[in-house]
């Protein structure tokens, strides 16, 4: 059997990643024993984790769900499936550990947006990198141009007083600084794939000589 095309492992497994969401949703009690808790999370660590993966409602778990598969694809080109899957590994990692240290105000928390974000924001950034020294710059400009768009979203999203947001799509609170944290997990992402590709473009130079 043929391996799949790098263009295609990438969607596959974020299709995969968006049944599972669906899937706990529709198990009930799934959202209050997997959601990140801060009475909870020392005990039950495994929620600093499995927190991005249940969702507050149906709507909530779909609409995630399908930014996955879309940013998934839109980003396999120059952010492949492995480095996808660190991103969104890290990215959760980053997000729960962000809120225990700088939002311990934050009782709880669930859903996959924040780690969205990192997926986005690494995405974006290695578009940008590559596009640079690949691209016409009139093409280039464009992921530079949804990198720092949704730079612009994120901050002006923070809310400026202790309550969180309540969208009226969503119909339940919003937890924005997840996103900022998100942001800042996958840009840091994108600046070390790029740091990773230089170094073993160094060595391949070298070796060539």
């Amino acid at each position: 059997m043929k391996p799949l095309p790098a263009l295609t492992r990438a969607p596959l497994i974020a299709l995969l990643g968006a049944a599972i969401v669906l899937a706990l949703q529709g198990w009930p009690g799934a959202g209050a024993s997997l959601q990140y808790e801060t009475a909870r999370n020392a005990a039950e660590p495994w929620r600093l984790l499995t927190a991005h993966f249940v969702h507050l409602n149906w709507r909530h778990a779909i609409v995630n769900a399908a930014a996955w598969i879309v940013l998934a694809r839109l980003f396999a080109p120059d952010l492949p499936a492995p480095r996808q899957l660190i991103v969104m590994v890290a990215g959760a990692a980053g997000i729960s550990a962000g809120l225990v240290l700088f939002y311990p105000g934050i009782a709880w928390y669930r859903g996959l947006s924040g780690v969205l974000h990192a997926l986005y924001f690494a995405g974006a950034g290695a578009w940008s990198l590559h596009a640079r020294s690949t691209k016409p710059r009139a093409m280039a400009l464009l992921p530079v141009a949804l990198f720092f768009a949704g730079w612009i979203k994120v901050a002006l999203e923070q809310p400026r007083a202790a309550t969180l947001p309540i969208p009226a799509w969503l119909g339940a609170p919003v937890v924005p600084q997840a996103h900022l944290l998100g942001a800042l997990c996958g840009t840091l992402m994108a600046l070390a794939f790029a740091a990773v590709d230089a170094q073993r473009a160094r060595v391949s130079s070298g070796r060539g000589a």
